[in-house]
């Protein structure tokens, strides 16, 4: 069981056995009554000096308690801090989920791409626009994820995000802006709109990563010269905006619901730049990659998170990870009839005089997770002697890596 799972359920040993637990934050809104041993009597004493819910009850100072009526002072001490100890481990746990905000104009592509994500391809066609906030715990990768989905029609940006922004742009680790590549004509809108986020982020004082998201980059647009019009037009007004702001930084990413893997490689670099370990991972793979002579290698999980990634050149960059990626889906459908996973992956080009190898490392969080290391090389077999080395150094990392 995993340390998350035991501390939900010290936390449910606190509230009586009729308290249902959904939502982890719901906890903290609970009424006072909904704790064992607190009488609903009580509870209403609280209510009328409003003392309202189990935040409110952390809230009370233990030096100098009120006086309630028909509460002993020393029981309403023990209520206050055990509601004080609900509330940091409550806390404690959300701090470990890392919060995304997925903005953009509506029809821009944010709800179809957390589809393609959870693997729920079969609604995209059905989406209608997000209506408000739409907010959703992910196990993403195997880690926790809360995703917050700001739809994008005018009348929510105006009246609702911008009138509470502490509600929405606070505490964000990663801010996915999503740009419709396709929508020449509403590139202004959404740079206009990308300004006046920016603008309450930093009135907030809150300064996430940004990655700029190119959805419906489909592979057969991009081919034409207005597709490539658009990109240049995005990227010269989104560099003009950051450029007013002193704390921002922004990186762009082309994204297709029907190649999934682009969407994963979006996921994968938005993660790395919350990751306290990336750069040593890919130091790692640096040296990994010098030291079995090979052109590129890459750290990627089954379920298609790429921790690192080592390379000479944007193309050997590309053919590792997109070969990774495809690999590895196959190797899931292969698992998924009942055949057994193989522990080494490979894709011989002989006439392009090179192989392309994955080797299992080990397995990542309570979900067991395969993760292999891929390489690209003249030389596949100098891997052999080296795997074990840098599997220790590689296995401490991953479990810190978010």
């Amino acid at each position: 069981m995993s340390e998350n799972s035991n501390r939900s359920i010290a936390i449910k040993d606190f509230f009586k056995r009729n308290v249902l637990i959904n939502e982890l934050e719901e906890v903290l809104r609970f009424k006072p009554d909904t704790l064992i041993g607190v009488d609903k009597i009580s509870s209403d004493n609280l209510y009328n000096e409003g003392i309202k819910s189990i935040e409110d009850l952390a809230g009370l100072t233990t030096s100098s308690l009120p006086e309630i009526k028909e509460i002993l002072p020393n029981m309403l001490l023990k209520w206050v801090k055990i509601a004080q100890v609900i509330q940091k481990n409550v806390k404690e746990q959300l701090r470990r989920h890392k919060k995304i905000l997925m903005i953009g104009l509506d029809s821009a592509g944010k709800t179809s791409i957390l589809a393609v994500v959870q693997d729920k391809f079969s609604i995209i066609k059905s989406l209608l626009p997000t209506r408000g906030v739409k907010r959703e715990k992910l196990d993403f990768f195997g880690y926790p994820i809360i995703s917050w989905d700001l739809g994008g029609q005018v009348q929510y940006r105006e009246k609702l995000y911008f009138n509470r922004p502490e509600l929405f742009f606070t505490e964000a680790d990663i801010m996915l802006y999503v740009v419709d590549s396709q929508d020449p004509d509403r590139i202004p809108e959404a740079a206009n709109y990308f300004r006046e986020v920016l603008k309450v982020l930093e009135d907030l004082h809150e300064i996430p990563s940004v990655l700029i998201v190119l959805s419906k980059s489909d592979q057969d647009i991009r081919k034409t010269l207005q597709w490539q019009q658009n990109v240049t037009s995005i990227k010269n007004k989104f560099n003009s905006i950051v450029d007013e702001f002193d704390e921002f930084s922004i990186d762009y990413c082309d994204t297709t619901i029907f190649q999934r893997e682009t969407i994963m490689q979006m996921f994968s670099e938005a993660l790395k730049k919350v990751s306290d370990t990336s750069e040593i991972i890919e130091n790692i793979l640096e040296e990994f990659t010098h030291q079995v002579e090979a052109k590129a290698s890459s750290l990627v999980s089954m379920d298609g998170l790429i921790f690192g990634s080592y390379t000479g050149s944007d193309t050997d960059e590309m053919l590792v990870n997109n070969t990774a990626l495809l690999l590895q889906t196959l190797s899931s459908f292969y698992n998924s009839i009942g055949l057994i996973r193989e522990k080494s992956i490979k894709l011989d080009l002989p006439l392009n005089g090179f192989t392309i190898r994955g080797e299992k490392l080990f397995e990542y969080s309570e979900l067991q997770i395969s993760v292999y290391l891929w390489m690209l090389s003249q030389n596949p077999e100098l891997l052999e002697s080296k795997i074990d080395y840098f599997r220790e150094q590689l296995l401490p990392l991953i479990n810190l890596f978010l």
